[in-house]
């Protein structure tokens, strides 16, 4: 194999590494006055409301538990609370729920 072919392979590795690694740090912080809207595609829109998409939030939504989980399945999405289970917690468990490491902020 020529040198130019395995530095263009090593290119597209390490970009490749580079966006599973930035992929993986999907955990973000929600400001005040920021939304997730979540549409019927899965896609997950973020955008900061003015003062009347406040209104309507403060008028017709309602409040998340904290520790909240949401989760998509057959098209739908499911919210799941953290509730206090018989060995503790029960989002103290969630490491065993996944194969990818959890990653977030402290």
């Amino acid at each position: 194999m020529s040198m130019s072919k395995i530095i263009l392979l090593a290119c597209g590795l390490a970009g490749v590494f580079a966006t599973t690694a930035v992929r993986a740090e999907e955990i973000r912080d929600v400001e005040e006055r920021h939304a997730m809207y979540l549409d019927a595609g899965g896609r997950m829109h973020m955008m900061t409301l003015n003062a009347a998409g406040h209104s309507m939030m403060m008028k017709h939504g309602h409040a998340l538990p904290a520790g909240a989980m949401v989760y998509r399945s057959g098209g739908r999405f499911h919210v799941l609370e953290n509730k206090k289970m018989a060995g503790g917690m029960m989002f103290d468990t969630m490491a065993k729920w996944t194969d990818e490491q959890l990653v977030g902020h402290n």
